[in-house]
């Protein structure tokens, strides 16, 4: 698929282009990642490892934040240093934290990350043992979401390793269903890590029951070949048939990496409309996070445009929505750490609007 080649600058002043209306609030786990320096080697032959913020709700949160939208994270940290340091991050960009939980006798969660030679991540495991039921993220408590805050969200944003740990599970579903309640569009980003779950096959079945109940779903080609069985090559030239198996949704956005992002949704009056955008060719430092910055483009011009039916209801908007979030995602693969290289609103702009010279949006 064409791509095409732009520099990215990383000190990008904020941008005073067109803010979006509405709230987001993200809920999930924020954790270390712990990335190692040397590329194309397993972590039992890592040499050294660098720590950087992450966790696919919290970089979502900041990366929302780093475009202008009014953001709250909701997540339970370790009552220790790592936790104070993640909440310090949150607030120096923006990020409501009023709502986070902190534990005792549960550490904020570590991961380790090692990468090919591309600068693509696997994910190694924790510092724990197991599956990490012992991290705070893994106990939030339903009875302390603040749901004055997610019931007066415009996007309520969750992800899906929560679901491996009881309590985290009912806390999501708890706050989706506050969410649903009030007519929020709920975006759950799927997040398929074999390394979170004991059993994988009752995990997937946990996943894509949950799933039914979103308004929105992000998935990555590894994500839809590990949870459905379907190819990258189906989902970039036939998108519909992802959405077909999630008849609940208004809308699917599947991201591949260089190969590119497709779409299908359905607009109020059941119209759809899909679609297939090239991929932004940029030097690439690392992957971490650029999903998650997608993600937050994508909502950033959802409601800039007036919602969900609005930008459904519009191909044209939709298409450069989905545009703007590969731009995003790129922008973020020029730099290390899936929070320290989430871009600015003028960054992304100015990497979209490259697009303009090459990409038809009729």
């Amino acid at each position: 698929m064409a791509r095409l080649r732009v520099r990215a600058d990383a000190a990008a002043p904020a941008s005073a282009g067109v803010k979006a209306p509405g709230k987001v609030v993200c809920i999930g786990e924020a954790l270390f990642d712990l990335i190692a320096d040397q590329k194309g080697v397993p972590r039992e032959k890592v040499r050294s490892w660098k720590p950087y913020a992450g966790g696919a709700p919290c970089n979502v949160a900041v990366a929302c934040a780093r475009l202008g939208l009014e953001v709250a994270f909701v997540t339970a940290l370790g009552a220790d240093k790592q936790g104070d340091e993640l909440l310090e991050v949150c607030r120096e960009r923006g990020v409501n934290v009023d709502g986070v939980q902190r534990l005792v006798g549960h550490p904020t969660r570590d991961v380790y990350v090692t990468r090919d030679e591309d600068g693509d991540r696997e994910f190694a495991g924790f510092g724990l043992p197991g599956i990490g039921s012992e991290y705070a993220d893994a106990h939030i408590d339903p009875d302390r979401l603040p749901l004055d805050k997610i019931t007066h969200g415009s996007v309520v944003v969750t992800g899906t390793l929560g679901l491996s740990y009881p309590t985290t599970a009912l806390a999501l579903r708890t706050a989706v269903k506050a969410a649903r309640g009030v007519g929020a569009t709920v975006l759950i980003d799927v997040n398929w890590r074999p390394v979170f779950w004991e059993d994988q096959a009752a995990a997937k079945r946990v996943i894509m029951e949950y799933l039914q109940s979103a308004d929105v779903i992000k998935l990555s080609d590894a994500d839809l070949e590990a949870l459905m069985g379907i190819s990258l090559a189906l989902a970039l030239i036939n998108p519909g048939a992802v959405a077909e198996r999630f008849p609940n949704a208004r809308g699917i956005l599947i991201t591949a990496g260089q190969e590119g992002a497709s779409y299908s949704f359905r607009s109020p009056t059941k119209a759809e409309h899909s679609g297939v955008v090239p991929a932004f060719d940029v030097g690439v430092t690392d992957t971490t996070g650029a999903g998650d910055a997608f993600t937050a483009g994508f909502i950033f011009k959802m409601l800039q445009a007036g919602g969900l039916d609005a930008i459904s209801a519009n191909p044209r908007l939709l298409k450069e929505a989905v545009v703007f979030a590969s731009a995003a995602g790129a922008s973020t693969c020029t730099r290390a750490g899936a929070i320290e290289s989430q871009p600015t609103l003028e960054l992304v702009e100015d990497l979209f609007n490259t697009s303009l010279k090459w990409y038809n949006f009729w």
